[in-house]
């Protein structure tokens, strides 16, 4: 038993390293996608003024939002084309299974939604201080953000893009089980967003779901909550893929 446990993890290690220098082209795409974030975010997250004789008062705040939320979408799309065919087939240049196949791809999501969440909250850093620079049409308001502050971003964020990245590798299993899903899960989710907007709602099992992470506030209960939910979406993905054929 424990030379089997030895051959798995040394299995798993050597395709997660492969799977980093054959999937830079992910990474790539991060960069970009956190590019466009930020060039959209120059408009400003948010504004208010007010006006009276003689003058008027205009204040905008800029923030990382727009490339968090860019970022989570670049996690969940990842995390899906990871376990397309075209993917899955380099798993064979290894004696290896799909449990160990699994095992890989989830380290693999785990280190991007690291990095994910790190540049994300970089990023938004680095929109203030370019925004410092070019405004030049009023007085510039930079805010002062501590050490503590910024890891606390950069944890919270890494679990947002985690989050959704697990959520992304079940859809994608789902897809490769059978191609229905495809057309299925989007005409489910968009028609019951339908149906709510029809009935004056909003969309209760979506937003209860989202205010189940966004509400918390303590870091320890947020941190488990989104652990135990990936773990779980996780763990159905293994169950569902280990029902696929060897090639399929």
């Amino acid at each position: 038993m424990y030379l089997a446990e030895v051959k798995l993890f040394a299995v798993v290690k050597n395709q997660f390293l492969y799977k980093l220098k054959a999937h830079l082209s992910i990474f790539s795409s991060l960069l970009i996608i956190q590019v466009v974030g930020m060039l959209l975010s120059m408009n400003g997250s948010g504004s208010m003024g007010t006006s009276s004789d003689g003058y008027s008062l205009n204040i905008s705040y800029y923030t990382g939002d727009i490339i968090i939320i860019f970022t989570m979408i670049w996690s969940f799309i990842s995390a899906i084309i990871i376990t397309t065919k075209a993917y899955r087939n380099d798993d064979f240049v290894f004696v290896a299974n799909r449990f160990s196949s699994n095992l890989s791809n989830i380290c693999f999501l785990v280190f991007a939604s690291i990095i994910g969440g790190v540049t994300a909250m970089l990023s938004g850093i680095l929109l203030k201080v370019v925004m410092y620079f070019i405004l030049d049409d009023g007085n510039v308001m930079g805010t002062i953000i501590s050490f503590q502050e910024l890891l606390l971003g950069m944890i919270v964020s890494t679990f947002y893009v985690l989050l959704v990245a697990s959520l992304g590798y079940l859809v994608g299993v789902l897809v490769q089980i059978s191609k229905w899903f495809s057309v299925l899960l989007p005409a489910v989710f968009f028609g019951y967003l339908f149906l709510s907007i029809n009935k004056n709602e909003e969309a209760p099992i979506i937003l209860e779901t989202v205010k189940f992470f966004v509400k918390e506030t303590s870091l320890l209960f947020f941190v488990l909550k989104v652990i135990v939910t990936a773990s779980i979406l996780f763990y159905g993905s293994i169950i569902l893929a280990n029902k696929m054929e060897v090639r399929q």
